[in-house]
């Protein structure tokens, strides 16, 4: 902190506290943090503190400031270390040994020897002036919270202060209240260097915004493909601002073009934080819940799926390091849609997930089961098909199942009842009718293709 540009002042008075900034070796300042603090070459302003005069009431309060002032130079580090034990103690981000800058203690050295210099030597404004901007800059890039910086800030220039009216009573340099004179500077330059902090941060934070979203995006692709890897996961979720035991859910969105497009913009859900990923033509959200429900991620979504367009999303999982399980999940459930424009959530969808979990498997369960009503007439085929899908959505209602049809009840009857005599499968048997339901389900999610594929290899070991 320093006085020369405020109307009135005869010289520098101030202290400006700044918890930050590694030092520069050829600093013309002086000494780099962490070395002890010496007279900067040619300011013999800042020489070791001269004995107190014999009498302090014969000190004005502007000498009085420049003995308290030469007198913490002198202490140097000591008094440093004082500030980065008030900063931490006061401000609970910096007291986090993770999110706290590492360079905290040297550029608190640093920014109170160069506070201190230009309060006695108004030819080292510009310095102050400097570092407060550099400070900005940096913690921009680093990401550090704004506020939290300024709070630090603030700190520091509170007890850079409180050292010196100290200084003054302590050492017998006088009483402090012969410093109130002085006071009401200090504290107008202190915000004045808070506003040029601020300033100089939010003009990077345009920049670094961007840059940072890519760090994000790469953290959480990696965070989506890592499994067990504790140390990994500790880190990503500081980086990503996610609790590392939270509950979570993945979305997986599918564009197919020309008509497919994912959402422009990610859902707002009240209390739930959704972070985006992209890749190919599948977009990932992942979910923090908080105590929300899935139904609210799920609603966010819809209406989103349009045509060309299919979203799946996995079960609720616990702790960041089960996001990989649930991308798979959100993938199994994504291929268990059966049309664009379709939400598919896999906690509703299980048994369709099985069957898409083993396609080889559920080919051959369609193929044994379905091969010798796929082997009728088309048209035979399609209304047996047809029949026996609306049956199971009707719940096994054959009146339903008719009305829906347009057709006689019997007609309903008479149909199932030829699928019994080609399949062998009794529909009034449950394990014959889990077996014919998951038959047909894997039939329509496969599709014909892949089952009649499945023919051409079972005929093959056959006649083998």
């Amino acid at each position: 902190m320093h006085t020369g540009s405020i109307h009135g002042a005869v010289r520098p008075r101030a202290a400006t506290a700044t918890p930050d900034d590694p030092a520069d070796p050829a600093d013309p300042a002086g000494p780099r943090p962490g070395v002890a603090a010496g007279p900067p070459r040619g300011a013999a302003v800042v020489a070791s503190p001269p004995p107190p005069p014999d009498s302090a009431d014969e000190l004005s309060p502007h000498q009085l400031f420049d003995h308290a002032c030469r007198h913490l130079l002198g202490r140097g580090q000591a008094f440093s270390g004082t500030v980065v034990d008030r900063i931490r103690a006061e401000v609970p981000y910096y007291a986090d040994p993770v999110l706290a800058p590492p360079d905290l203690p040297l550029s608190v050295h640093k920014g109170v020897r160069i506070t201190l210099e230009a309060a006695l030597d108004p030819g080292r404004i510009v310095n102050v002036e400097r570092y407060t901007r550099e400070l900005g800059i940096r913690r921009a890039e680093e990401s550090r919270p704004l506020d939290e910086v300024l709070h630090a800030f603030r700190v520091a220039g509170s007890e850079v202060w409180s050292g010196i009216v100290g200084a003054a009573e302590r050492d017998g340099f006088g009483e402090r209240r012969h410093l109130v004179r002085v006071a009401e500077l200090v504290w107008k330059i202190n915000d004045r260097d808070c506003v040029l902090l601020a300033d100089a941060y939010r003009q990077v934070a345009k920049g670094a915004a961007s840059r940072h979203d890519e760090r994000v995006r790469l953290i959480l692709a990696a965070v989506l493909e890592s499994r067990d890897d504790p140390a990994f996961i500790r880190d990503a979720a500081s980086i990503l601002d996610l609790p590392p035991d939270g509950r979570f859910a993945v979305a997986e969105i599918r564009a197919t073009p020309p008509f497919g497009r994912a959402p422009d913009a990610v859902p707002e859900v009240r209390g739930m934080r959704i972070l985006r990923h992209t890749g190919g033509r599948r977009e990932v959200l992942v979910a923090h819940l908080g105590d929300r429900p899935l139904d609210a991620l799920v609603s966010a979504l819809d209406p989103g799926p349009g045509p060309g367009t299919r979203i799946g999303v996995s079960p609720v999982v616990q702790g960041l390091e089960n996001l990989p399980r649930a991308r798979d999940m959100a993938g199994l459930a994504l291929r268990t849609c059966r049309g664009d424009g379709e939400i598919a959530r896999l906690d509703a969808r299980l048994p369709d997930g099985l069957l898409v979990a083993r396609p080889d498997l559920s080919a051959e369960l369609a193929l044994r089961v379905l091969r010798p009503v796929c082997e009728l007439e088309p048209a035979d085929r399609e209304t047996l098909m047809d029949t026996l899908g609306v049956w199971i959505e009707k719940g096994g209602s054959a009146v339903q199942a008719a009305r829906h049809m347009l057709c006689h009840r019997n007609t309903v009857l008479n149909r199932l009842r030829r699928f019994e005599q080609l399949t062998g499968l009794e529909l009034s048997r449950p394990r014959d009718l889990v077996q014919l339901t998951l038959a047909f389900d894997a039939l329509q999610l496969l599709g014909p293709a892949a089952v009649l594929g499945c023919a051409d290899t079972w005929d093959r070991d056959v006649d083998g």
